[in-house]
């Protein structure tokens, strides 16, 4: 009973810390709440989602990965890859109502993006070799991949992509996917002091124990 609490506050910890510091991090870069969570309207006067949607897809998408991957969960890593890339593409999908395009056009990006996003937390952010320069590497490593998937996408849909375009998906992922590294690298941090105390009462709880057990023999 207690494992199964320790997992669910370690999962909470992994989803709920990063998605606040998103959120700071959102509001900084977009200045206004309205500008942040609030849909624009754009030239053809049809309503957009605004920038919160995708921040916290990401955010909960890399989460997740980081907690399976952190703690050993092989097959639950697996299905929420799959599951969250056919999730995200449907949610894609529903932001352009009035045009038709196949769900592989939306899939099949995603897909790849995670999959590279979770060769990132493997080899970069749950390495310990790395871990004084992971943050760095973490963004930019998956400022790259989540580029090369929007390009991927338009030229399976068949856009021209220029290299503004590009350039500026790259920064806006760059800050996005610091902001997530951070948020990560803080729940990583509270679970590991959560643990070292845990361990610190169960060591001093042992002993107590063991102190009364010797004062009932002296005793008797």
């Amino acid at each position: 009973m207690n494992e199964a609490k320790s997992i669910t506050a370690k999962l909470i910890i992994s989803i709920v810390v990063p998605l606040i510091i998103v959120t700071f991090g959102g509001l900084i870069i977009y200045q206004t709440p309205a500008a942040f969570f609030y849909p624009a309207v754009n030239q053809a006067n049809a309503e957009s989602n605004g920038p919160a949607v995708t921040y916290y897809a990401l955010t909960l998408v890399i989460a997740l990965m980081f907690f399976f991957m952190r703690h050993g969960f092989k097959l639950y890593e697996v299905i929420a890859i799959g599951a969250m890339s056919v999730v995200y593409s449907l949610s894609l999908k529903r932001m352009t109502p009035g045009i038709f395009r196949p769900i592989y056009l939306f899939l099949v990006p995603i897909l790849i993006f995670f999959l590279l996003a979770w060769l990132v937390m493997k080899y970069i952010f749950l390495n310990q070799h790395v871990r004084s320069i992971r943050l760095i590497l973490f963004a930019l490593l998956n400022s790259v991949a989540f580029t090369f998937a929007f390009w991927l996408q338009y030229i399976m849909i068949g856009y021209n992509v220029d290299n503004a375009f590009l350039q500026s998906r790259f920064v806006s992922g760059l800050m996005l996917f610091i902001f997530i590294g951070f948020g990560l690298s803080v729940a990583e941090f509270i679970i590991i002091k959560s643990l070292e105390k845990a361990k610190l009462n169960s060591l001093v709880n042992r002993i107590d124990t063991k102190e009364e057990s010797v004062e009932d023999d002296k005793n008797d």
